[in-house]
């Protein structure tokens, strides 16, 4: 499911698409993966040869989201590395900004730009990066950051409050395989990420009859104000009359 090269850019299709050393009548794509033939005529994957990651199927250049980013005045500088969270690859992005920004925000102007795939898990402000002792970026102590950031999730769980919250935080905890999630719990906090996204918006459509977009995620990415958001809109969704929100206890 390759192109024959890419639309009115002449010179990457040129740079890209090369003839065949087997075949001067076909073409091969540099696809930038590095990779051996070992004796048996095997291709080993290596790596790559740019910066670019994998993430949920989707080959990503982490520098295009730097870019959208910096875009957005206040951020002077920001990086995006892939991190490992429960054996899955998620992007964390990492803005330097004196600022204090609010992350919804910012995905949802990301949204504007980038397919969703493409939109951090994580963000962490910094006013300065960390850099080593010869005065290079530490993307070691980045990622460390990540790991011990207090604000990416919400440590004072809120039990759901009505029939609504609770059937979407019963979605969301048989998807994210987690528990509990409170109704201020932050989706992109917690392990969700564009795969899971998608699988939410397809069992919440097929449970409780009502539609909701992606970016509706990225505008209120809780169980809170999605709940408050398909109330307002959406005019299909009755409450059960007699429906009492089924009760919960977890340890403290």
């Amino acid at each position: 499911a390759l192109a024959s090269g890419y639309h009115n850019q002449p010179e990457m299709t040129q740079e890209k698409f090369k003839p065949s050393f087997l075949d001067e009548t076909k073409t091969l794509f540099r696809t930038g993966d590095l990779g051996k033939q070992t004796a048996p005529g095997i291709i080993e994957f290596m790596g790559r040869k740019d910066n670019q990651v994998k993430v949920n199927g989707y080959r990503i250049d982490p520098g295009e989201i730097e870019y959208q980013l910096t875009r957005y005045a206040p951020i002077e500088r920001a990086i995006v590395l892939p991190v490992q969270v429960n054996n899955q690859t998620q992007l964390s992005a990492y803005c330097q900004t004196d600022k204090t920004l609010e992350i919804a925000e910012i995905r949802e102007l990301l949204a504007k730009f980038l397919p969703v795939y493409m939109i951090p898990s994580y963000f962490i402000f910094l006013k300065q990066f960390p850099l080593t002792r010869h005065g290079k970026l530490d993307l070691h102590s980045l990622r460390e950051l990540r790991e011990t950031g207090k604000s990416l999730v919400n440590s004072n769980y809120v039990a759901p409050r009505n029939y609504l919250e609770s059937n979407l935080v019963s979605i969301w905890e048989k998807i994210l395989s987690k528990h509990p999630i409170g109704i201020f719990d932050n989706f992109f906090e917690i392990g969700g990420h564009s795969l899971l996204l998608s699988r939410v918006v397809t069992r919440v459509h097929k449970e409780l009859n009502v539609s909701v977009k992606l970016a509706d995620f990225f505008k209120v990415p809780t169980i809170a104000g999605l709940a408050t958001l398909i109330s307002q809109t959406q005019y299909n969704y009755q409450e059960p009359i007699s429906a009492i929100p089924p009760q919960k206890s977890y340890p403290m």
